[in-house]
């Protein structure tokens, strides 16, 4: 996501980029704290969030909270949810983030353009992405292969995410208008 960032940064478009504390140890109310922080700083215009893993839950929790307490200035315009986890991953330390089966399908209603990018098979989600995607009433690309969609499965930067970042995503969210291809570096780990 640093590269995302930095990308865009270069292209002079306001970013908002938050370092989630204790990110070992995620803290629920920390996160939607920071999160709505910086969601608030975002200013007028087009508000586009890229989310990575648990940071897809933690979107919902925040854009649930914005909905219920009547917040705008807290919701997007466009959401990319880049290898969120299945519900069913939220536990231990992580139980905190788990919805409450409300929150997911209403984030279909939310912005004007929700999605999901995911590889065939992640070791944080125990079934097929589509299968995801259907639950929260979202499109969703999946990309070939095994892998979370990070460094550690080689991924760099990724143009596709800043193609769709910048060039004003899908006006119709069953339609692909960025070729999604894995990013720079990116392999499988199941090959």
């Amino acid at each position: 996501m640093w590269w995302l960032a930095e990308s865009l940064r270069g292209r002079r478009v306001p970013v908002q980029y938050p370092q989630l504390p204790t990110p070992h140890a995620p803290s629920l109310e920390e996160w939607a704290s920071l999160a709505r922080a910086e969601l608030e700083m975002l200013g007028d215009g087009e508000r586009v969030v890229v989310t990575h893993s648990l940071g897809g839950i933690l979107w919902q929790h925040v854009a649930s909270e914005a909905v219920r307490h009547a917040h705008p200035e807290l919701l997007a315009d466009r959401v990319l949810m880049v290898a969120p986890p299945h519900p069913s991953r939220l536990t231990g330390a992580l139980a905190p983030f788990a919805l409450d089966g409300t929150e997911a399908p209403a984030l279909a209603r939310v912005a004007r353009d929700t999605r999901i990018v995911a590889r065939e098979t992640d070791p944080y989600r125990p079934g097929p992405a589509g299968d995801l995607a259907r639950d929260w009433g979202l499109a969703v690309h999946v990309l070939p292969g095994a892998g979370h969609l990070n460094p550690d499965d080689g991924h760099g930067p990724w143009q596709a995410v800043l193609d769709w970042v910048v060039g004003g995503g899908s006006r119709n969210a069953g339609a692909g208008d960025v070729e999604w291809r894995l990013g720079e570096g990116a392999r499988s780990l199941d090959a």
